[in-house]
């Protein structure tokens, strides 16, 4: 077997250079909703209807195939990947319990065996020493059985999940060809520990990296924020503008607050969660959260409800956060919590951007001045 790659200074140069860092944050925060949802020691307990795509949502499923969908993409294969699901087929537009008959002649039988083969793919990969070749064997489906491995043991097994791009990967990489998928898996994450450039990177990171080095290297990347269409202008109410603020801001912040802790733990900072501070009552810092990238590296997040508007999106930015976001000390680790709210006026997504990133790619305009003045000299003359 081949020595660990060093991976080219360039290529990781010009990835870090396009790199957009709130695709990591929103893989690690579903992972992190995962998790909660269905932490390792409920697998034993879980019902049929608990595991299931297309009954009860979000299940189990639902969950590993589209709700983690930023930690891994793993949709397009049909459901019977899970073993058992509830649905419809091409022929049969009947909706009922389906499943693969390696699995059993019943439902009841089927989820059983399914259930079985979930709980046994867990405990191998939590061994000291994880048997490949077994992991390998379990009667899971591959892509299924892969991001299952990664979203419990994201430091064991990278989030690649198609069979051909762990071979390409592998084999691009220089480990050796012919091994269990399982392995090609924990061996990218070996190589991304060996060189001392991408050694700190989060996983979703590295895996950015091999995708868009190796696996779709002719795609432009493209960015979560961009320059908005030309300004129109129109009549604001300030006063209305004012009281609506007040109301969607908080809604903002605690929504802001509950997606932080589910990144913590889907970044395995969980143990950091009790020391994130609430700095919204103190406006000096500039900031409204202080929070952790890493147990030694703060994360400084300001929450910012978002508008739709005709030529694109925006908030309100005061001169303290924007100097805050540009000095040395902050600049850095400088994030803008972005929440977006649905039509029934509560919070549905969040974009989690450095300052940095942000600046680059939208415009700042004055939208407001502070008038200070002394009624002593008016007093004088009336």
């Amino acid at each position: 077997m081949a020595s660990h790659p060093t991976f080219d200074k360039t290529a990781l140069e010009k990835f870090e250079a396009d790199y957009d860092t709130s695709h990591e944050d929103t893989a690690l925060r579903t992972r992190g909703q995962f998790i909660k949802k269905f932490p390792r020691s409920r697998l034993r307990d879980l019902t049929l209807d608990e595991y299931v795509v297309g009954h009860q949502e979000p299940s189990f499923c639902n969950f590993v195939e589209s709700k983690t969908r930023a930690w891994a993409n793993i949709q397009g294969a049909t459901s019977r990947k899970f073993g058992i699901y509830f649905g419809r087929t091409k022929t049969n537009p009947h909706r009922e319990y389906r499943f693969t008959e390696k699995f059993g002649k019943t439902k009841e039988e089927a989820f059983e065996a399914v259930k079985a083969a979930l709980r046994a793919l867990v405990q191998l990969a939590s061994e000291p020493s994880p048997d490949f070749v077994a992991i390998d064997a379990n009667p899971l489906s591959q892509m299924f059985k892969a991001k299952i491995l990664s979203l419990y043991f994201p430091e064991r097994f990278l989030a690649v999940c198609s069979s051909e791009h762990l071979e390409m990967l592998g084999s691009i990489t220089g480990f050796q060809d012919g091994l269990p998928y399982s392995q090609y898996q924990n061996l990218l994450l070996e190589a991304k520990d060996n060189d001392k450039r991408t050694r700190p990177w989060s996983e979703p990171k590295f895996m950015a990296f091999l995708y868009k080095t190796y696996v779709r290297s002719e795609q432009t990347p493209e960015h979560t924020i961009r320059k908005p269409r030309a300004k129109s202008l129109r009549l604001v109410d300030f006063d209305e503008m004012q009281k609506q603020r007040g109301e969607i801001g908080r809604r903002a912040e605690e929504y802001a607050l509950a997606w932080e802790k589910e990144r913590l733990v889907g970044a395995r900072l969980g143990h950091l969660i009790d020391r994130i501070q609430d700095r919204r009552n103190r406006p000096g810092y500039g900031h409204d959260f202080l929070s952790h990238n890493t147990d030694k590296e703060p994360r400084y997040i300001e929450v910012k409800s978002v508008a739709k508007l005709h030529e694109g999106y925006r908030f309100f930015l005061s001169d303290n956060e924007h100097a805050t976001s540009q000095s040395g000390e902050y600049s850095t680790a400088y994030y803008f919590y972005l929440v977006f709210f649905g039509g029934n006026g509560q919070p549905v997504d969040l974009i989690a951007v450095t300052a940095n990133q942000l600046y680059l790619h939208a415009e700042k305009t004055s939208a407001s001045y502070l008038v200070r003045f002394d009624l002593k000299h008016f007093a004088k003359n009336h």
